[in-house]
């Protein structure tokens, strides 16, 4: 890395802001500023010449985000977010596992594992077709591994399937947001399943996209909050930092580090939809919720800006269908 990147740091004083520091030096990356957003303005931010704009998150910090909205849009800047209370507690071997993450991103590698000080990035596969058929068969191991893992949909205690319900995941990224609302449209009011919508998006302004998607659709849409049950008949925009667990009472929303899983949802009453940018890190999950009985469906290439999830779900024997087909496909399995 010949240049480092310039970080550019909203946030408030606190353990949250010095172990983000540290593991953005730890990553390679400068810190060109750290700044309060409650005293700062644009201006502090453009005069540090930030490649990157990290903001830390908590309530104080997302009241005052309004005056950076131009910021957190340009599209010459990469903006990134994290949860104040998951970075307070990144420590040891956590901390070391995100600043070598938080390099990836920052400079567009995939070299994330740990070695030793000074050695150099592991040589890349080759890719011949003998190692192919070795790679297929450790991926099969490991999603036959996932489908053994997964809560079974138990019969006869109403506590215990509320616990491991299942949902609607709708993943996707750029190019999406149409996408998405297309599905939406094709589903009625009174659709019965939750649907989780993991739509990433430049900014984090997940309530602008909430307000985007209720206009598309007859169901209701609504942030999910860490502690917030899951919702029939209604689209939970899932923004960063959250995942779902089950609890006593059923699938509630949680505070998670990195990207939603969705491991807690029960497979056989799941469905996970990879529309256009979707994470292709949500592949393994999806074929693993295919073979235990669930729906897994990539977006086909027609009028899709970025079907790279899509394209390796169907390399791997998943299915590809288009977005007038999507609703169909839900309400067969789960008729309003």
């Amino acid at each position: 890395m010949s240049v480092r990147k310039r970080v550019v740091l909203l946030t408030r004083p606190g353990s949250a802001r010095e172990r983000t520091e540290a593991g953005i030096i730890a990553a390679g990356a400068e810190v060109a500023a750290v700044l309060d957003p409650g005293a700062a303005s644009e201006g502090d931010v453009r005069n540090a010449a930030p490649d990157v704009v990290l903001v830390i998150l908590d309530p104080a910090v997302e009241q005052a985000l309004h005056k950076f909205d131009a910021v957190l849009g340009d599209p010459a800047l990469d903006i990134m977010f994290e949860d104040a209370d998951v970075a307070a507690r990144r420590e040891g071997w956590e901390a070391a596992r995100w600043a070598r993450h938080l390099g990836a991103k920052l400079y567009g590698h995939h070299d994330v594992l740990p070695r030793a000080k000074g050695a150099p990035p592991a040589a890349a596969p080759q890719s011949r077709a003998s190692e192919e058929e070795s790679r297929f068969r450790d991926e099969m191991e490991a999603l036959q591994a996932q489908v053994a893992a997964m809560p079974e949909l138990p019969r006869g205690n109403p506590r215990a399937a509320a616990a491991t319900a299942g949902a609607v995941v709708i993943a996707a990224g750029i190019g999406g947001p149409d996408a998405v609302r297309q599905l939406l449209a094709g589903l009625p009011a009174g659709f019965p399943h939750p649907i989780l919508l993991r739509q990433r998006i430049e900014g984090g302004h997940y309530d602008k996209l909430v307000r985007q998607m209720q206009r598309a659709t007859q169901l209701p849409v609504v942030l999910a909050q860490p502690g917030d049950p899951v919702a029939n008949t209604a689209v939970h925009v899932i923004p960063d930092g959250v995942d779902v667990h089950a609890a006593p009472a059923g699938l509630q929303f949680a505070a998670c580090a990195g990207q939603p899983t969705f491991a807690a949802l029960a497979a056989a009453n799941s469905a996970l939809l990879l529309l256009s940018g979707a994470d292709p890190a949500l592949v393994d999950r999806a074929l693993a919720l295919a073979m235990a009985g669930g729906i897994a469906v990539g977006q086909s290439d027609e009028n899709c800006f970025d079907p790279a999830a899509s394209n390796a779900l169907v390399a791997r024997g998943g299915e590809a269908i288009s977005l007038a087909n999507l609703p169909l496909k839900l309400l067969a399995r789960w008729p309003a």
